[in-house]
Order: C-alpha cells, then structure tokens, then sequence
C-alpha cells in the first residue's frame, strides 16, 4: 500500500495528511470521516471523481449539512464535558463548512493560497475571511466551534438563495 499523500491543491497545515488506505475508500462517497477533501483529491490526482461542485452543487451541500450536524454533536458534547475535542473530528467540520463553501460557488476547494481563492468566490457569508482566520487560528476552542457552526448555517442559506 502506497502512502497517502494530498495533493499540492490541498496542501494547508491545519490539514496533514492522514493515514488512510485508499484503495478501500468508496470513490462515490463525497465525505469521508478523517479524509476531508476526498473528491478533491480524486480529481487534482486522477481527473475523475464524483466533483459534487460541478454535477449538483446544491444536493452535495445538502448531505454535508447533514454530516455536519453528526459532527457538530460530537463537538457539543465534547465541549459540555469540559474535555478537549479530537482534531480529527474538528478537521473533519471545518472540512465539511470548506467543501460547502467552494462547491455552492461551483468549484473544488483549494487549500493553498486559502484566502486568495475566497477572494474570488461569490456565495460568502459576511466577513468570512476574519472568521476563518479565528476559527482556523482557535480551532480547538468552543468560541471557534460556534462560529463554524454559525458559518455552515450561513452558507447552507446562500445555497438556498444562490443556487435555485
């Protein structure tokens, strides 16, 4: 088995390379626990894939929602018992609110040079950027983990409004 290894798009130091074997990941799943970003992958590596962003970008944003909440939870929980949240699960949901992002504006999220391609999209939840910065900064933190929350609520609505 080869090592996994991202690709130069997704290339960002909150997100390091898991230890996954690919070959038993569903090339059809558009969210893989602990491998955000797979249809991503798929696409900057072997020019296939699912690339929710371009086939229903809605209905894709539409299931990451819902992984959303299934994280979220686990979050919350981990917040009321005073305990400090896995990274994973916390990569896992910030993951989640980027794939949203970039695929209800028709595109494959693209981690290098993050804030130069934000830039450039057009369903973005008011200052974005300076959430980002401190949810990405603070990312183990309850105050982070309310603003990603409020984020993905955010865009879920643009998608609503933007995309039908």
């Amino acid at each position: 088995m080869a090592d996994f290894q991202y690709a130069k798009e997704l290339e960002h130091p909150l997100f390091r390379t898991p230890h996954v074997a690919v070959e038993e990941i569903d090339e059809a799943s558009i969210f893989v626990t602990g491998l955000p970003f797979w249809q991503e992958q798929l696409f900057y590596t072997r020019g296939r894939g699912e690339m929710p962003w371009h086939t229903d970008p809605e209905q894709a944003c539409r299931r990451m929602a819902k992984q959303w909440q299934n994280v979220a939870q686990e979050l919350d929980a981990s917040f009321k018992l005073r305990e400090e949240p896995d990274m994973s699960i916390i990569r896992d949901g910030l993951g989640i609110y980027l794939s949203m992002l970039f695929w209800s504006n028709k595109r494959p999220v693209q981690l290098n040079e993050l804030y130069k391609h934000i830039e450039t999209l057009e369903l973005v939840p008011m200052n974005l950027q300076e959430r980002l910065a401190f949810i990405m900064g603070k990312s183990d933190g309850y105050p982070a983990f309310k603003q990603l929350n409020e984020l993905v609520q955010e865009q879920r609505k643009l998608v609503l409004k933007g995309l039908s």
